[in-house]
């Protein structure tokens, strides 16, 4: 089992319910895993699980960028009242990101969180919010044996519903949608719907009263549950930054925000395919660079996963494929020119590239017709008369 995560500050705690991610304190801790499961049900304001989702993505594309080939920590999926996953429901949607094992995992990250995103719900009014729970104790069911294994709930708009139905909200002191605050009043005494902050959390719901504040309280989760500084980077290319706006311009015409320089390892890949015939040399190659020869390997297998050299083979492969394609070339020229005074060499190395020797290919992929049926003379002479 994970361990437990810290505690969370009750409602009538002195601290703030849900802490912006920049107020959360930074730890050299492991980052928590994160699972979260978006509910898709039949009567789901769509757009709070679009708005979750994109939240999700942004925040595992900018964990990439600053951590290249690092799990992050942070997967979801889309499940159905069922609690299974469910194929994505709208065509061109990203495929979810699943969970890694744990296994390869528990020595990079800490304790594994499961968070439970539920919706709003397209009700037209109070008394038919509560048809809509009656239709739906298998969704009830779901969310209480998720409660009850310890997850943790984000419920937006009228779904707080769900975790007040349960009694997950009992005892707190919480903000309620305006239009649906006096039918939760009395249908769920013991809680207090009078707090008049959009959005907090009580034990382990979180809680939100506008579909529309969606992207800022899956970023206040995120924070509060995976990773502050994650959140907060996420925040910044999500939500309105006004101040950023208004100085975005000047910079941009103070030639501040230019376009940077090539990367080391983008001028060390031009250079390679620049001298692909040439012989290699990982000297000449990381002076193209302009970084040493340690420097250059690091970054490049950072980025491409595989050294300049392995690189370099490859575009020898992809050029011995085009010319074994549309030339009459023999082997010889064609490794003389991908940089090989040995022929047998580059055979071996193009056999074990392809899985095919360079006859079979040629066989196989030319694009031109074989000599024996070229007129070459006739077309010349044809040109020669017009």
């Amino acid at each position: 089992m994970p361990a437990p995560p810290p505690p969370c500050p009750d409602d009538d705690a002195t601290a703030p319910d849900l802490p912006e991610p920049d107020a959360l304190p930074v730890t050299d801790r492991p980052t928590p895993q994160l699972h979260v499961r978006l509910l898709w049900l039949p009567h789901a304001m769509p757009g709070s699980l679009f708005a979750a989702l994109d939240v999700l993505r942004t925040a595992s594309g900018i964990a990439q960028l600053q951590r290249p080939g690092r799990d992050c920590g942070l997967s979801w999926q889309v499940i159905g009242e069922t609690g299974r996953a469910l194929p994505m429901p709208v065509p061109g949607l990203a495929r979810p990101r699943r969970r890694t094992r744990a296994a390869q995992t528990a020595r990079a990250h800490g304790p594994a969180h499961s968070l439970l995103v539920i919706p709003g719900v397209m009700a037209r009014n109070a008394p038919h919010l509560g048809e809509l729970f009656e239709q739906q104790s298998a969704v009830l069911k779901l969310v209480e044996r998720h409660a009850q294994a310890g997850g943790w709930i984000a419920a937006s708009f009228n779904g707080i519903a769900y975790a007040a139905e349960l009694g997950l909200l009992d005892g707190a002191r919480l903000g309620a949608p305006w239009l649906y605050q006096s039918w939760m009043a009395r249908r769920y005494p013991q809680c207090d719907f009078t707090d008049e902050e959009p959005m907090g959390v009580h034990g382990r719901v979180f809680h939100s009263v506008a579909p529309a504040l969606q992207s800022e309280f899956m970023l206040r989760v995120l924070g509060h549950l995976h990773d502050p500084d994650l959140a907060q980077a996420s925040a910044r290319v999500l939500l309105l930054q006004a101040e950023r706006q208004q100085l975005a311009p000047v910079l941009t015409a103070q030639r501040w925000l230019t376009p940077t320089a090539d990367s080391p390892v983008f001028r060390a890949k031009r250079w390679l395919q620049d001298h692909i015939g040439a012989p290699y040399r990982l000297a000449d190659v990381a002076g193209a660079a302009a970084v040493s020869e340690r420097t250059l390997l690091r970054h490049f297998r950072q980025v491409t996963g595989v050294t300049p050299l392995a690189y370099l083979h490859a575009l020898r492969i992809e050029r011995a494929k085009t010319l074994l394609e549309v030339s009459l070339h023999g082997t010889q020229a064609i490794a003389e020119a991908c940089g090989y005074t040995d022929a047998a060499t580059f055979r071996r190395l193009f056999q074990r590239a392809t899985g095919m020797s360079m006859s079979h290919y040629r066989a196989r992929y030319a694009l031109r017709a074989r000599r024996r049926y070229w007129r070459v003379e006739d077309a010349l002479r044809a040109n020669a008369a017009a």
